[in-house]
């Protein structure tokens, strides 16, 4: 009987032992399917960062050229006029010099 006893104690430690080595082989997988995770998390993060700076480039890219589009225009129409201006000026500018310089 005490011969008993000690084998079902025996037992049950083995029994103990080998739960808790199932419970740190488990628990080390879940640490390593966790970090998994996280990495691809990461991963994803990243990426969806970078593609979201992408398109962000790309509309700033856009809005600029529209911008400077406008603002060559704009250059180009003031160009015009004071081209007009000029072109309208020139004679009387021309006859003054000559009237200040033949005095």
């Amino acid at each position: 009987m005490a011969k008993d006893m000690l084998d079902a104690i025996y037992n049950a430690e083995e029994d103990c032992r080998q739960r808790e080595a199932n419970a740190r082989a488990e628990s080390a997988e879940k640490v390593e399917q966790t970090k998994a995770d996280a990495k691809q998390v990461v991963l994803s993060a990243k990426e969806k960062a970078q593609k979201d700076a992408d398109m962000l480039f790309e509309k700033t890219a856009k809005e600029s050229k529209k911008e400077l589009e406008k603002a060559s225009e704009k250059a180009n129409l003031e160009c015009d006029i004071l081209s007009r201006t000029a072109d309208k000026n020139r004679k009387r500018v021309i006859d003054g010099a000559i009237q200040r310089l033949s005095l």
